[in-house]
């Protein structure tokens, strides 16, 4: 009787790709590996013909793909899972409500660092001479610079001073004289420092006494030995070179010289990265006022009943310390808490409070920061260590991993900075932390001065709790808001530049009162146009349909959609002459305004050009916070929730510009950055003053925004809404199609339209150009959705996935490309 030899099972692994496939993809796994890895493991896959990707698994079974033949994984990354199962769960949400994919919403969440991805190097393969006769002239001198070394497709490029060199390394290949490698290298590099010690042989009094003997000689050595034990050492503790070096004001000689003796040892130690430096002194928390108190009180009731909370609170009525009182109850049973900012700016002053009351607790995760750092900050969260409870972030902070997040604080709430627009997942943040939330059984607490008429609605529909404040802090009044008419004063020329003469007697004022001065223009740049008074020609972006943004400090033309720019001309590109004149004014020119007008006065930029680096925002807050600044001109930046005590006067140069943008939420949006942009005047001991620049001064919007009349902005936006059949009342998808051909894009987007509207009898606009109808060379156009009908949103996203998919298959549309925004407001 024949006894068959039992076969072992075999296994195979789901993973999520960084790419936009539509589903996981299946790989083989050894049985030994399948026992050690679960869902949320790296590892190191192949993928094409010769690609390796940082792959997530999301699933491990025993059920080989039916239609292709699984590969072997190549290598497996961590030790423990790198994301978490909730991490999944909330993944799996994401791409289901947004509409994108597995592998785009890996790739917005895990940081840079820890997605390895294999680099292309081309290797020399030795050949007989008669094989290196073939080779052309540019062809050889590949072959003589990878005698030296492998390179990539980048260094070829450089060194052939080609674009396209792909084709000559195929022909090189098909020659036999070159071969392609795949070279895999982790990005992450963790921060070493170097640490010395007292060797173990002077553990003794006997050996102390003689090397202090035998130092008499070197004073500065005698320093070093004699820092470590005032610092109440033992022998096995480590100090800091760096620290020693800067407390005793030396070199790194004396301790490089007590190492070649042997009477140091040195070590170099992995150290977190110091993203904010830490306050030695903790400061207590500041004592609640009685309207702040009943305000946390009535949060901490509310939290009990509802899952979500909105706080309303004026400007300056100190939402921060109410919000500082409710993390420390959360850290008390030992909770994460997650801390919202809309902007990147806003974080210098809530990181600075925070740390002030909670120290290393506190972590802050934003864009600004290196690969490294935000990967440092992704694994502290992940170890749930005493130094990730607090974690101060923009909105891609809600994809971080959290092990017991307790409540969620969404500063700003109404800021349109929380929503995703490019590249996908298009998430909303204030939207998608409340299903975050939902996971953890946590709480959210929106706080805003300007609520978003979707919260503003669910609050008084009854769907989330809701708290007011509506005193500011120490009794102060609100600012006192006053209209200029510009029409008038341009009539009686009472301009001066872009100043009406009541804002420069206000500035002047304000100066004698040593006070400072906020400028408010949401437009980056010195001129938006330049424009020939001859011929009327206005320099045009070669890649963007729009006019080119005039530089003045780079004495450049711009363009804010792709970056392209050119040296600012002398003359007319059409016609030679010598007549170029700007139109419309930038933050840049408000400055050099302000610079003519009162020489003597120190002033400040805010806008995305003067904050590029790192630490841009940091620098200027705190130059105006110390008052070395008296004026700061700035974009929306400066209208975020930023506290600034000293600031009396607050100048609005055009408030028209956000009311005439042809945009559903235009009004409902200048209300709110008009109110926040007043909130800043007066916020200590004065009441602030501030002045709005208009050709609109009978606006209802504005006359809203005088009388700080939230109720009836709700009331007649409300009504608007629902007459047009606009969100919160009725949800909206848009859909843009995107192609480089002018034809294509017109015959995809109408044959998209025609197909989606045989299944669904709901509003359809469109498919339409939108105001810059091309970008980088891409055409765009728009459909947009209205889920007014009969049908849920879940069977119109089946619907227009189904389309997606025939229109997929069309091989004249190969050359478009489909994007979904779910919510795109």
């Amino acid at each position: 009787m024949k006894i068959k030899a039992s076969v072992a099972p075999a296994y195979f692994v789901d993973v999520i790709l960084p790419l936009p496939l539509p589903k996981a993809y299946t790989y083989k796994l050894y049985s030994e590996d399948a026992e050690r890895l679960a869902p949320g493991f790296r590892l190191a896959v192949p993928f094409g013909k010769h690609k390796m990707y940082t792959a997530i698994i999301v699933r491990i079974h025993q059920v080989a793909p039916l239609t292709y033949d699984p590969k072997p994984i190549g290598m497996i990354l961590d030790e423990k899972p790198c994301v978490t199962k909730m991490q999944l769960e909330f993944w799996s949400w994401i791409t289901s409500y947004y509409m994108c994919s597995h592998g785009e919403v890996m790739r917005a969440s895990i940081p840079a660092a820890l997605l390895l991805e294999s680099e292309t190097l081309i290797v020399i393969k030795e050949v007989e001479k008669t094989v290196l006769d073939k080779l052309s002239d540019l062809q050889f001198l590949v072959y003589e610079a990878l005698h030296k070394q492998a390179l990539s497709l980048d260094d070829i490029a450089k060194i052939t001073d080609r674009k396209r060199v792909m084709p000559l390394i195929v022909d090189m290949m098909q020659k036999g004289v070159v071969m392609i490698h795949q070279k895999i290298e982790e990005k992450y590099k963790p921060k070493k420092v170097r640490f010395v010690r007292l060797h173990p042989d002077y553990d003794k009094d006997a050996q102390l006494q003689l090397l202090f003997e035998s130092l008499r000689r070197a004073p500065k050595q005698l320093e070093v030995i004699m820092r470590i034990f005032s610092l109440k050492l033992d022998s096995g503790s480590w100090s800091k070179v760096e620290d020693l070096r800067s407390y005793l004001k030396i070199n790194s000689g004396p301790i490089k010289a007590l190492v070649d003796k042997g009477i140091l040892e040195e070590s170099y130690q992995e150290v977190l990265r110091e993203l904010y430096p830490l306050k030695k002194i903790i400061s207590k928390k500041n004592q609640l006022s009685e309207a702040q108190y009943n305000a946390y009180y009535e949060i901490k009731k509310k939290l009990k009943k509802k899952q979500v909370v909105l706080f309303e609170g004026v400007t300056s009525s100190g939402k921060t310390e109410v919000y500082i009182d409710l993390i420390d109850k959360q850290l008390q049973e030992g909770k994460q808490v997650l801390y919202l900012v809309p902007e990147i700016s806003l974080t210098p002053q809530i990181v600075d409070r925070l740390i002030s009351c909670f120290g290393d607790q506190v972590l802050v995760y934003h864009s600004k920061f290196s690969i490294h750092e935000r990967a440092e900050v992704w694994m502290t969260v992940l170890n749930s260590k005493k130094k990730g409870q607090v974690i101060v972030g923009a909105r891609s902070a809600i994809l971080l991993p959290f092990q017991d997040l307790g409540l969620v604080i969404v500063d700003e709430e109404h800021e349109n900075s929380y929503k995703q627009f490019d590249p996908a997942p298009r998430y909303q943040a204030r939207d998608s932390v409340i299903y975050l939330a939902k996971i953890f059984n946590a709480k959210v607490l929106l706080g805003s001065a300007t609520p978003s008429l979707e919260s503003a609605e669910n609050a008084r529909n009854g769907k989330y709790g809701w708290v007011k404040l509506t005193e500011r802090f120490g009794g102060v009044s609100l600012p006192k808001i006053e209209l200029i008419n510009l029409k008038e004063t341009q009539k009686k020329k009472q301009m001066k530049g872009v100043f009406s003469n009541t804002l420069i007697e206000a500035m002047q004022q304000t100066f004698t009162k040593k006070k400072q001065v906020i400028l408010f223009q949401n437009r980056r740049g010195y001129a938006p146009i330049l424009e020939c008074t001859s011929c009327g020609h206005s320099p045009q972006c070669t890649q963007c349909d729009v006019s080119l943004t005039y530089h003045q400090i780079h004495q450049q033309l711009r363009c804010h959609y792709c970056s392209y720019h050119i040296p600012m001309p002398q003359q007319c590109h059409a016609c030679g002459m010598h007549t170029l004149t700007t139109k419309g004014v930038g933050t840049q020119q408000i400055e050099e305004n302000v610079n003519q007008i009162f020489p003597e006065v120190k002033v400040g930029r805010m806008d995305w050009d003067s904050t590029r680096g790192k630490w841009g925002f940091n620098k200027i807050i705190e130059s105006f916070v110390r008052e070395e600044i008296q004026v700061l001109v700035g974009t929306q930046m400066v209208v975020k929730g930023l506290n600034f005590r000293n600031v009396l006067l607050v100048g609005v140069i055009n408030a028209d510009h956000a009311l005439n943008f042809p945009d559903f939420r235009a009004h409902e949006r200048s209300f709110q950055m008009l109110c926040q942009v007043a909130g800043r005047a007066g916020r200590s001991d004065q009441k602030g003053r501030v002045l709005m620049q208009t050709y609109q001064h009978n606006h209802p919007t504005l006359k809203q925004v005088l009388e700080h009349d939230y109720e009836g902005l709700f009331s007649v936006q409300k009504n608007e809404r629902i007459q047009y059949r606009y969100p919160p009342y009725y949800r909206m998808i848009q859909i843009t199609l995107k192609c480089r051909q002018f034809e294509t894009i017109n015959l995809a987007a109408d044959w998209f339209v025609n197909v989606v509207k045989q299944s669904y009898k709901g509003t359809i606009l469109g498919p339409v150009f939108p105001l810059v109808s091309r970008v980088r060379n891409q055409y765009q156009k728009q459909i947009l959705i209205k889920i007014d009908h009969d049908l849920s949103a879940t069977s119109l996203k089946n619907i227009l996935f189904k389309t997606y998919k025939s229109f997929q298959a069309i091989t004249a549309f190969r050359s478009a490309r489909v994007n979904f925004d779910v919510d795109p407001y």
